[in-house]
């Protein structure tokens, strides 16, 4: 340090400068190495184009989420006529759009659940034709979130958590119940922000207040005022998903 202000001013402005350039090449982009320790790096997938990335949903995953509900009804309630006639719908919806999306993240998944879904309700069994469902309908939820402009995956997201918080206060299980409500919770304050619009807004803020008091009727284990709260919030997110069908 003693050398450097022994130098003349001149000098040590180049040592400075120098310095200086040789500090920003150190915070330089690195070059991707050719070979690691376990052999070749993978190489990155490119982005599909940019209209492909931000186009709307095809009409039918909305219609799925319509149908779902239909067959969850038919599910706990063991109307199984109406879950066979649900499962025919779902099975044609999911048909008519799995060429559209072609190999997204979640069609396989969804696939599997299917087949599951399908033998649960043709053996008329409640519990393991629930839980297909819901992993039928994750499937498609995350086969919502490659259209980024669109919030379709929140809206499925949505109903699955319903579901979950329904299917278990039918059987007063309160426990699970207030999981599944706090899993709810947390979805629609993740999700809320992507559905609001003007033309919705005033839904959204409905449904706010919605599963703010259904969270008040899980508390208190108040079985009646549940069932109320569901059938209101069921209402408030039919018409959401209608209004962002084919948007």
């Amino acid at each position: 340090m003693l050398s450097i202000h022994l130098l003349p001013f001149g000098v040590g402005i180049i040592i400075s400068f120098s310095l200086l350039l040789n500090g920003c090449s150190m915070v330089s982009p690195l070059q991707k190495p050719e070979i690691g320790p376990a052999g070749a790096p993978t190489q990155a997938k490119s982005n599909p184009p940019i209209l492909q990335r931000f186009q709307s949903p095809p009409a039918e995953l909305y219609n799925i989420e319509a149908t779902a509900g239909v067959m969850f009804e038919g599910i706990v309630k063991k109307d199984w006529s109406k879950a066979e006639t649900s499962l025919t719908t779902l099975s044609k919806l999911w048909g008519q759009v799995q060429p559209q999306i072609g190999e997204k993240k979640g069609v396989k998944e969804t696939n599997e659940a299917l087949q599951s879904l399908s033998g649960a309700i043709m053996e008329k069994k409640t519990g393991d034709a629930y839980e297909s469902l819901t992993k039928f309908m994750s499937g498609i939820s995350d086969i919502g979130k490659s259209y980024k402009l669109s919030p379709v995956s929140d809206i499925i997201g949505i109903g699955i958590g319903i579901r979950n918080v329904s299917f278990y206060a039918m059987d007063q299980d309160w426990s699970k119940t207030k999981t599944k409500m706090k899993e709810l919770e947390g979805s629609w304050g993740q999700a809320k922000p992507n559905m609001e619009s003007v033309g919705i807004l005033g839904k959204v803020t409905i449904t706010h207040t919605i599963i703010k008091q259904l969270k008040d009727a899980v508390d208190a284990e108040n079985k009646g005022s549940v069932e109320e709260h569901i059938a209101n919030v069921n209402e408030s997110m039919g018409y959401i998903r209608d209004y962002y069908r084919g948007k």
